[in-house]
């Protein structure tokens, strides 16, 4: 049991030490660490954020339902004292408390387009331009294009920064400033990727001040069927066995809900000043949930038929423990192989860490047949202090990973060895950041296809572009395009999608530059029809499996990038 005249601080850090510990006695020491830190909470900005996320971690692996319930208590008093923050005049506390993303708080950042125009709709009264780096001139020149001649007074007049120019132009319109600007630019006659151009230019940071009742790290969960609670924190898992055992169904999502999980991992990245692609861009109908073991919940993100890549397919996912958001990341699909990322967020990497990312190796290998992953060495340490640091090269060797390169990993196997002989050895930071000059990889089945990824084949792509074309882009794809769909009987695009052109345009320089056509048999050549315009419908997992199947597609680009290989135009992957 805790000692009563435990300070505050000292408190906090005991739970800390215990949070994801489990046990009697240790439950014991919880609920009254609990009750203390409730009657008397921290103040100070530095231990309430400590506080705060051991709370977190306790939610997502309660060790019992009184545990879990003294929790949530806990997490609702300290909501209260951060309103109470949010809503006083100590302007030093609300400062240092600013970039957590703990309820009341504020976040600053610069965001895409797209997640701007996501906060403006979903907060109109929390999001402002807190400030832009464009220069007066170039905000002169962006109201030019905007707005009517006519107003050009207000235009050009003084020497305006963005905030000041549009506070001058907006007058007492209704709404915020950014809301003014974005639906401006929004009502532009112009493509997405054209307004997206507009608004990055314009350098400007975003302050949302996180007063909603559920989006922000304080309160944010989404809905579960029941609490799991962990008589114990499982930190090793046997991949062997759980790598096959079958998935579940899916579970059925209503449209109100995906949008929920949509806005769940938005809200999430915006609390890191973080964004990937699958979630920005993330289309309702390729939201994909499954209801795994222990409470855990991994919800697959699919993008938009305009946003997706034009080989490979990057699907995002996030991890969610007992509802409270753990982990986040993603894998880029290129037949069988699957170039795999993770994020655990930093409360909850005491927690069930393996048990977690097999799980997630799980669902990309059944749901994608994905059979050979691939992590790449910013995951375990290049470039990345906190990596070497935790020595995560060793979180992926314990799931199988193995250097690509051979004397790495001969080297990576005696490093092993020491290990398990020294319970102490620690292995030189030196040494961690040798490995990282390679590609981490595990396959589950033989021959796992293929040994490159995607990028290889953009590579002799731009190649044959400035090669055939001298580098003009217009003329080879109007040359390409002519030519494939007169090698694959494409009489007319009448009944194809403008995301199914925009794949056959994209699909023409693969063909052109990297396959035989002119000797592929009239089936293959339709399967590769299909294959296309999957590339521009939904949901995008058709299209994973159509490039999977298609063996001649492999069998020229293999023989391509050998001989591309074997001139030394092309490096490996």
């Amino acid at each position: 049991m805790p000692d009563q005249k435990l300070s505050i601080k000292d408190s906090v850090n005991q739970l800390k030490a215990i949070s994801l510990q489990t046990g009697r006695e240790i439950d014991l020491q919880k609920m009254a660490l609990l009750r203390q830190l409730i009657e008397k909470p921290p103040r100070k900005p530095t231990e309430i954020v400590v506080y705060h996320d051991c709370l977190l971690a306790m939610r997502a692996y309660p060790t019992s339902r009184e545990i879990y319930q003294s929790t949530c208590k806990a997490l609702e008093s300290l909501n209260l004292l951060l309103s109470k923050i949010s809503n006083g005049n100590n302007y030093r506390q609300q400062y240092a408390l600013s970039g957590t993303g703990v309820s009341g708080s504020t976040i600053t950042g610069s965001f895409s387009f797209e997640i701007a125009k996501w906060l403006v709709h979903e907060f109109p009264g929390d999001v402002e331009m807190e400030s832009s780096k464009a220069d007066a001139e170039s905000v002169r020149l962006f109201f030019r294009e905007i707005l009517p001649g006519t107003e050009y007074e207000n235009i050009f007049a003084g020497e305006l920064n963005l905030v000041k120019r549009t506070q001058k132009l907006k007058g007492k319109s209704p709404g915020t400033l950014l809301n003014w600007l974005i639906q401006h630019i929004d009502d532009l006659p112009i493509p997405d990727r054209d307004k997206e151009s507009i608004f990055h230019n314009l350098q400007i940071f975003i302050s949302w001040r996180l007063t909603h009742p559920f989006f922000n790290r304080t309160m944010l969960q989404t809905d579960v069927n029941r609490i799991f609670y962990h008589k114990e924190i499982k930190k090793k898992a046997d991949i062997n066995k759980l790598i096959n055992s079958k998935l579940p169904a899916a579970s059925r999502l209503t449209e109100g809900k995906k949008y929920q999980l949509i806005s769940a991992a938005r809200s999430t990245l915006v609390f890191l000043h973080r964004e990937t692609e699958p979630f920005t861009h993330a289309d309702p109908v390729e939201i994909t949930c499954f209801e795994l073991d222990r409470a855990l919940t991994v919800v697959l993100y699919g993008m938009s038929k305009g946003r997706r890549l034009s080989i490979e397919s990057y699907i995002g996912y996030f991890a969610f423990k007992n509802g409270i958001p753990v982990a986040y990341g993603g894998g880029w699909i290129f037949g069988q192989r699957c170039q795999f990322g993770i994020n655990i967020l930093s409360p909850f990497r005491g927690g069930e860490s393996s048990q977690l990312f097999y799980q997630l190796l799980r669902v990309y290998k059944q749901r994608f047949g994905a059979n050979r992953f691939v992590v790449k060495p910013y995951q375990f340490g290049k470039d990345n202090k906190e990596a070497l640091e935790s020595g995560a090269f060793w979180f992926y060797y314990r799931a199988g990973f193995r250097p690509a390169d051979a004397t790495l990993k001969q080297l990576a196997s005696q490093e092993w060895e020491k290990i398990g002989k020294d319970r102490l050895y620690r292995t030189p930071i030196a040494l961690l950041k040798k490995f990282t000059v390679s590609n981490l990889e595990v396959q589950f089945t033989q021959n796992a296809f293929p040994l490159y990824d995607a990028s290889s084949l953009s590579t002799s792509i731009t190649n044959f572009i400035n090669d055939q074309f001298k580098g003009k882009r217009n003329l080879a794809f109007s040359v390409c395009t002519r030519k494939t769909k007169k090698e694959l009987g494409i009489k007319s695009l009448n009944g194809w999608n403008e995301y199914e052109r925009k794949a056959l345009k994209e699909w023409s320089l693969v063909s052109q530059a990297l396959l035989n056509i002119n000797k592929w048999t009239t089936r293959q050549k339709e399967r590769l029809v299909q294959q296309i315009k999957a590339k521009g419908n939904w949901p995008e997992i058709r299209f994973i499996q159509k490039l999977q199947h298609n063996y001649r597609f492999w069998k020229d680009i293999d023989q391509l990038l050998m001989n591309t290989y074997n001139s030394g135009k092309l490096k490996k992957h």
